[in-house]
């Protein structure tokens, strides 16, 4: 499969079904789609974007769908229409409980050598049934397939968050992507390397700041008994620098409901060096149960560090899922 200009091609497209945004089919449309359930373990909740640590654990039932659409209305262009759909219940606290509705548009044109295309993300989060966060992320990108096992994929992209509750936190984002795809092993291994950069400009100077990113994962697909196996394995390294700034009982951090950081509302501070990083290890194996079913593991340590308790911790996550394909 890697021999041939074509082939490599469905060797990508393959192989990042697993780990990228999703490629097209020959055919000129398509339909595909997904329910999903199971239950995961967390032992030390949080909610993303606010980075602090409960210092509790539970479990939680996990429930998810989604449904993507295609389209190649002329010879080289291609379009992708998505939504998905994932929850999480917990047993006992149920005050972080999560939705999250991700819909999704895809533009792209292989001019060959290199595809062009644009994307466009728009997710709704809800906090205990609460409306939390919108999220909106609109990108342009591009790719090339260098050799028959190399793949090469940049973007740049304008991100905005806006809080329900918080409006201190209200972000604009500005990000650039790379990544590299190495094949292997006759296109059943695969290594991706990635790194991000944002620079986020909050409401509140107090939350500006600026983000790297690292990634990398290997993911090796084989045959055992009749069924096809997908393992993995990948690490994170994240470091967030926080801007200093001098912070008044006027600034909209002051109000923020989800973190104030005055011991009066009437002082003057001045913030110290703040910096986040975050390193996560992640390992997964999925396996084919038939040509519609699958049986998802994943499991993943984090190590979390910063200046202040709530935001320096460890977490581990561990969940099983059942999903059904069509």
């Amino acid at each position: 499969m890697l021999y041939g200009k074509s082939c490599s091609r469905t060797m990508l497209s393959l192989c990042l079904a697993v780990s990228a945004p999703a490629v097209w089919a020959e055919s000129n449309t398509g339909l595909s789609g997904h329910v999903e359930t199971g239950m995961e373990y967390d032992s030390n909740l949080t909610v993303d974007n606010l980075n602090a640590a409960s210092g509790k654990s539970d479990e939680a039932w996990l429930i998810g769908a989604g449904l993507d659409g295609e389209w190649n209305p002329v010879d080289r262009l291609h379009l992708n229409l998505g939504y998905s759909f994932t929850g999480n219940r917990y047993q006992t606290y149920d005050e972080f409980d999560q939705d999250i509705h991700l819909a999704s548009a895809e533009a792209s044109y292989d001019f060959d050598p290199f595809t062009l295309g644009a994307s466009y993300h728009f997710s709704h989060a809800t906090l205990d049934s609460d409306p939390f966060l919108d999220y909106a992320r609109t990108s342009v990108f591009i790719g090339s397939l260098v050799s028959d096992d190399v793949y090469l994929r940049g973007s740049v992209q304008k991100k905005r968050k806006s809080f329900d509750d918080s409006e201190a936190r209200d972000a604009d984002i500005q990000g650039v992507t790379g990544e590299a795809y190495l094949f292997f092993n006759d296109a059943r291994s695969h290594v991706l390397l990635g790194v991000d950069g944002d620079r986020e400009d909050a409401r509140s100077d107090y939350y500006d700041n600026r983000l790297v990113r690292f990634r990398s994962k290997l993911i090796h697909t084989v045959d055992l008994s009749g069924h096809r196996n997908r393992f993995s394995l990948g690490w994170r390294f994240e470091k967030r620098d926080y801007d200093d700034v001098v912070l008044t009982s006027s600034d909209p951090a002051a109000q923020d409901p989800l973190f104030n950081p005055f011991a009066s509302p009437t002082t003057t501070t001045q913030t110290q060096d703040r910096a986040e990083t975050a390193s996560v290890f992640q390992a997964g194996w999925t396996v084919d149960l038939s040509s519609i079913f699958s049986l998802e593991t994943q499991l993943s340590r984090g190590f979390y560090h910063a200046a202040v308790d709530s935001e320096d911790y460890r977490k581990t996550v561990a969940s099983v899922t059942l999903k059904a394909g069509f």
